[in-house]
């Protein structure tokens, strides 16, 4: 399972996304104008990819320029959704399921105003459950407007022979007939388990599918309880937030990394330059602000420069007490990534039941400072034993009644709004804005040092000749 955030060149993450789909794209989005969004689906379809589009039927998109009858005719399926009453479309949604695997959503509507929007998303694969939902909720768009023939009723007692045929062929190590099976589980795919199980087969993991099927035929005729479908609306919301707080969590911490790894360098690099410089500037200023001519303008410019060096000595200091990171190499920097985002979906203390906060909350701090300081081995060793031994129960499948549901969604919604403040504040410091804008961090350090050296050399010679 991997999670992501994106907040820029979010019209070409998505591109990519859909160019790498093989068997399915289902998107509900309620405008479509963007061409580039457009042709990515048409390549798709011509792949040989089942695409189907669920808009809002509306002027925005029936005079949009683009020409649907095109993804029609190489088999697309185009839904309109019928706007409701007052003018306010019925169509909310800005989500797409690909390969059954992989979720988009987020704020981003796929329009051409979107693209120089300021606009976030989050990309989940990996996560089967959440892939189910979605794809149930978008069959479920189609089946409330009548625009497809309803799914016929799962056989309940044939699902339950499946998987007892599945079980014994585990416990008999036949896993090369498993595969003869897999087919026709997929039928019932729209349940989270069932998606789940599917999963767990496909990369043989032999232990956690038997696992899994001896859960399922222990609760028998309870495998498929008929359950209110606002909870099921509910649910959905709640791993959406789940996944959200971890991608906003994860990319937290991914900026304050980066900030305080350029700092660092900062300090390695220019540091003693950048100290020399700042003491000269107070020393010139000193003395214009100490003749009898100073102008209020001296004055000012002296303790403007007392104070940048004062600061500078404070950051310098904090620096310093920052833990050593290690130096690591591209792969190395990649897998540390990948490890952190797929340790923090196990342990993230918004993704576990309030019994098992305290717990998580512990696990993550380490997770997230192993993270920060670059420490592989220690999060290598965190991930293993978060994978190997799944410690915690996601709430999504745990809580049932209304209320709890309505209540842990509330929650989220609340700290995914605070996160999405703190990212966008580390988004506008200084410093990020500053390396944002950098492809090159040697050769922006190594101009930085010629032009301090250059700025040391004016104050001497300024100092030299007596401050005029």
């Amino acid at each position: 399972m991997d999670i992501q955030a994106h907040f820029n060149d979010i019209q070409t993450v998505i591109t990519v996304d859909l160019d790498q789909a093989r068997r399915s794209i289902d998107a509900a989005v309620a405008w479509l104008t963007d061409p580039v969004l457009f042709e990515a689906l048409l390549r798709a379809a011509r792949r040989g990819c089942r695409v189907r589009l669920a808009l809002l039927d509306d002027a925005i998109n029936r005079q949009s320029g683009l020409n649907l009858e095109r993804l029609r005719a190489v088999g697309s399926e185009v839904f309109w959704i019928p706007g409701a009453q007052g003018g306010q479309g019925a169509l909310h949604h800005k989500f797409c399921v690909i390969d059954r695997d992989k979720v988009i959503t987020g704020s981003y509507n796929w329009t051409r105003r979107a693209n120089r929007a300021d606009e976030n998303i989050i990309r989940v694969w990996g996560d089967t459950a959440l892939a189910a939902g979605y794809a149930q909720a978008f069959a479920q768009l189609l089946d409330k407007h009548r625009l497809q023939p309803r799914e016929p009723v799962l056989d309940h007692q044939q699902l339950i022979r499946r998987l007892e045929v599945i079980h014994n062929l585990l416990l008999l190590d036949d896993h090369e007939l498993l595969a003869a099976q897999l087919p026709r589980l997929e039928a019932a795919r729209s349940l989270p388990a069932i998606a789940e199980l599917l999963e767990q087969l496909q990369r043989q993991d032999w232990a956690a599918a038997q696992t899994r099927i001896a859960a399922l035929l222990a609760r028998g005729v309870a495998l498929m309880p008929y359950e209110d479908p606002e909870w099921a609306t509910l649910r959905l919301e709640l791993r959406t937030l789940e996944a959200q707080v971890v991608a906003l969590s994860q990319e937290q911490a991914e900026l304050e990394r980066l900030i305080q790894e350029f700092a660092r360098r900062q300090h390695e690099t220019l540091g003693d330059l950048l100290e020399e410089s700042l003491r000269l500037r107070q020393q010139y200023w000193q003395r214009q602000a100490m003749r009898r001519t100073a102008t209020d303008d001296d004055r000012e410019a002296h303790t403007q420069a007392r104070e940048d060096y004062a600061d500078y000595q404070q950051s310098r200091e904090d620096v310093e007490r920052m833990p050593q990171a290690p130096r690591l190499d591209p792969d190395q920097q990649a897998e540390l990534k990948r490890l952190f985002r797929e340790a923090s979906m196990l342990c993230h203390p918004d993704r576990v039941t309030d019994a098992d906060k305290a717990q998580a909350g512990a696990l993550f701090i380490q997770v997230r400072a192993a993270y920060q300081q670059g420490d592989l081995e220690t999060l290598r060793r965190l991930h293993g034993q978060l994978k190997s031994s799944r410690p915690f129960a996601d709430p999504a499948t745990v809580l049932t009644e209304g209320d709890q549901l309505r209540k842990r969604v509330a929650q989220l919604r609340l700290e995914v709004e605070r996160l999405l403040a703190g990212v966008q504040a580390l988004r506008q410091h200084e410093t990020y804005r500053t390396l944002a804008g950098l492809a090159d961090w040697e050769r922006y350090f190594a101009e930085a040092r010629q032009r301090l050296a250059e700025d040391i050399e004016r104050l001497r010679s300024q100092l030299d000749e007596g401050g005029e």
